[in-house]
């Protein structure tokens, strides 16, 4: 067999091969797109009608209050345990507890997660931003001196852009 004729067999091959190629090329970036828009979408149910409790103290203890209104508490971060300090005072400190929160969070995705935050109004911008929008299920509770017990805050709704 010569050089020509090996080279004409390889064409023939490559005008079949070429337009099922690209044709699997097509769907298999259209299928992982379409993974994409889908898994951005995707807020996680609570199937199973679990709750986990989720508490963030800075400087004033909330554990106590927490266990006291909601019956239980399943995750506590504490400034003081994690930093060895009551205050935040550099990047590192709010990457810190905010990584904390975020991952109780995502490991805990198909459960109702019901958070309360005490700490600075930055540190809980960051962990919203972190989150996202409606990718957990999440109540955030803050505390009402008016009461003195714990209220759900309103769950944003995309109409409030």
């Amino acid at each position: 067999m010569d050089w020509g004729m090996c080279a004409q067999r390889i064409s023939q091959f490559w005008a079949v091969a070429e337009p099922l190629v690209w044709l699997l090329g097509i769907i298999s970036a259209s299928v992982y797109w379409g993974r994409v828009k889908l898994a951005r979408r995707r807020r996680y149910a609570n199937r199973e009608g679990k709750q986990f409790v989720i508490a963030l103290q800075v400087g004033r203890p909330v554990s106590e209050a927490v266990k006291a209104h909601f019956g239980e508490l399943d995750c506590l971060i504490d400034a003081d345990c994690l930093l060895g300090k009551n205050i935040l005072e550099s990047d590192k400190d709010y990457k810190k507890l905010a990584k904390e929160v975020y991952q109780a969070m995502a490991s805990n995705q198909n459960c109702l997660i019901k958070l309360v935050l005490s700490g600075p109004v930055g540190l809980a911008f960051i962990i919203g931003q972190m989150v996202g929008f409606h990718f957990f299920e999440v109540e955030v509770y803050q505390y009402d001196i008016a009461t003195r017990s714990y209220r759900a805050l309103p769950m944003p709704e995309r109409n409030w852009l």
